[in-house]
């Protein structure tokens, strides 16, 4: 039997936002930031307006007790290279973003999609498929939505696979990765097509904007 196009509607609805909602609990990183101290949510906006204006920031960016909190938090990255913020990633990692010709990278395809949204630029985003290792290409208005040219059937792969306590850079982040059409999804695993995908990452990161300074925003 041929299901009815609102049916189908519906049914992407529902495993959209059960995808959601599973990324919310897994890694609820707007709760923690919602139910911080108001100091460490003003530093946590300052880093992300770094960001955001194409700054990484750097080690000592933050105060040692405002550092020492966010990372308690889980709601950055130090490395290296500076202080890495999802969605954005001050390492090399299997997602490159680059943003109105800025080459970023991204913790994770969930965060990749999520970047234009945010810093309202247009993004090619180009990574690998989880399963084949072939290139993925797709690219991102700067509102958040899809370039109608986006190759059809992409999908994003969330495999559920036992980590070890750590930060969600090392854990989820690794398996939230993109697959191509040719390859089918793991058993037990989780999948999106990029449409309903795009919508999860902007609404997961969705908060970030009403904590960045208004001269960043």
């Amino acid at each position: 039997m041929t299901s009815h196009p609102a049916q189908e509607r519906a049914a992407l609805k529902d495993s959209t936002l059960r995808f959601l909602g599973k990324l919310q609990i897994t890694f609820p990183l707007e709760q923690r930031i919602a139910q911080a101290d108001p100091a460490i949510r003003k530093a946590y906006g300052r880093v992300l307006a770094q960001w955001i204006s194409g700054r990484v920031p750097a080690p000592d960016f933050l105060l040692p007790a405002e550092l020492h909190a966010l990372c308690h938090l889980d709601a950055i990255v130090p490395v290296s290279g500076g202080l890495g913020c999802y969605p954005f990633s001050a390492d090399n990692r299997d997602f490159a973003v680059e943003l109105s010709r800025r080459p970023m990278n991204a913790m994770c395809a969930i965060d990749a999609l999520a970047m234009s949204r945010l810093t309202g630029l247009a993004s090619t985003i180009k990574a690998l498929c989880a399963i084949c290792q072939a290139q993925v290409r797709c690219e991102v208005r700067s509102d958040g939505s899809l370039d109608h040219d986006v190759p059809q059937h992409i999908r994003v792969l969330w495999r559920h696979r036992a980590h070890p306590v750590g930060p969600c850079s090392d854990n989820l982040c690794r398996d939230l990765v993109f697959l191509c059409p040719e390859c089918a999804a793991p058993p037990g695993s989780d999948c999106l097509q990029l449409p309903q995908a795009t919508a999860v990452a902007n609404a997961f990161f969705g908060f970030q904007r009403r904590l960045i300074p208004p001269a960043s925003a």
